[in-house]
């Protein structure tokens, strides 16, 4: 069977998977098969880059070596029998639709040669990171080419027990919300000491950008970056001792446990 990889829908994940394929090197243009209900879409990757538009389900996934779920999960139920139709028992297939199960892939499309994954929003730029666990009748050259699917996206990290894919989902899956959420509360307080909002944006985002590169580039936990900002009797000393006394990390504990809890749920 040729190397192919056939992704079926061409929404955010999808098209970033495409890109990100392209961009490291991981699958060449004609190789990839997009199939999307949406020809606009479709037809804007094909143009874009070169990759080949699918005929639809279940043909758009013949011949193909791992067929790729970037579809809404409401979308399954409804798609899974044709799916289904066009599988053959050497075919991978890649979920990252997020909080469909590996026992619903399997009784769905009959196969257990699934591999649920849960990426993340910063795929889109190629810095996400995906979470992802096989199924039982996946292989090592299965998990081999699903780590190197999602690792197209950004940073991916195999797991060995699906539980960890719904704390996961918690942690990173709806993580860039919580990001996006402080920088509108930081935003918002800034603007209310005087500074237009051209500026506090600016000095916002660029603190964010600029924290976590050092981060990186430092190897030093995150305590360790406060403190090394926080002098006593000064600023910083009293801006974190008012987010602790205001329950800042209980906050965070409740949200994470809150979220954790849906991933459970909508499975």
């Amino acid at each position: 069977m040729a190397d192919k990889i056939a992704i079926v829908g061409a929404g955010a994940m999808g098209g970033a998977l495409v890109r990100g394929l392209i961009a490291r090197g991981a699958a060449q243009p004609q190789d990839i098969i997009v199939n999307e209900l949406d020809r606009e879409r479709r037809d804007a990757l094909v143009s874009e880059h070169g990759v080949t538009a699918g005929a639809g389900l279940p043909d758009g996934v013949r011949g193909a070596r791992a067929v790729v779920l970037a579809v809404k999960p409401q979308a399954f139920a409804s798609l899974a029998g044709d799916l289904r139709d066009g599988l053959a028992p050497e075919q991978l297939v890649l979920s990252i639709m997020a909080g469909v199960r590996l026992a619903t892939l399997t009784d769905g499309l009959g196969t257990g040669r699934v591999v649920r994954a849960m990426p993340n929003m910063p795929a889109q730029v190629g810095r996400g990171v995906a979470v992802w666990m096989g199924g039982s009748g996946t292989n090592g050259a299965d998990r081999a080419l699903a780590a190197r699917l999602l690792g197209a996206l950004g940073t991916e990290i195999e797991v060995t027990e699906e539980d960890a894919i719904d704390a996961a989902t918690a942690v990173h899956g709806s993580g860039p919300a919580y990001v996006f959420l402080v920088a509108e509360a930081w935003l918002e307080a800034a603007q209310a000491l005087g500074l237009d909002h051209t500026t506090a944006e600016t000095l916002v985002r660029e603190t964010l950008a600029g924290s976590v590169e050092l981060w990186e580039a430092s190897g030093q936990d995150p305590a360790t970056l406060r403190a090394a900002v926080t002098s006593p009797g000064g600023t910083t000393e009293a801006a974190i001792q008012t987010l602790e006394a205001r329950g800042l990390r209980e906050a965070f504990k409740a949200a994470l446990q809150a979220a954790y809890r849906r991933s459970q749920e909508l499975g």
